[in-house]
């Protein structure tokens, strides 16, 4: 009896673990729509620009403001590894020029200093 309990239990915990959904990848494709069904074409950026003023509120509703600046970008990219070309002022985040490993990228940070994503620069 005490096995069937055993056996039961995991084979519980297993299609638990199983069954946890697995969240969409929001992906920007460059030049064309996204989504052939939306009006503009334009769904990934409008929900990335919407995630980031709903985050960008919440830092100011509890009085997190962040005074991390270009310099402090160049210094926590060049820690790990990056060789910063240039450093530009988007407004809600820097957008970074930079070498890693012999390819051009570009690389996006908070301003809280959370590295918010890395890319290929194509040109």
């Amino acid at each position: 009896m005490t096995r069937y309990v055993i056996a039961f239990t995991a084979a519980a915990a297993l299609t638990a673990i199983a069954a946890v959904p697995a969240f969409p990848q929001v992906v920007i494709y460059d030049g064309e729509p996204s989504d052939p069904y939306s009006v503009d074409g334009n769904t990934e950026s409008n929900f990335l620009d919407s995630w980031n003023r709903h985050h960008d509120d919440q830092n100011r509703w509890f009085g997190q403001q962040s005074s991390f600046g270009p310099g402090d970008v160049i210094t926590l990219l060049e820690g790990r590894g990056y060789r910063v070309r240039n450093v530009q002022d988007v407004g809600k985040r820097y957008l970074v020029k930079a070498t890693r490993g012999g390819d051009n990228l570009l690389v996006s940070v908070s301003r809280s200093g959370d590295i918010m994503g890395v890319v290929h620069d194509q040109r």
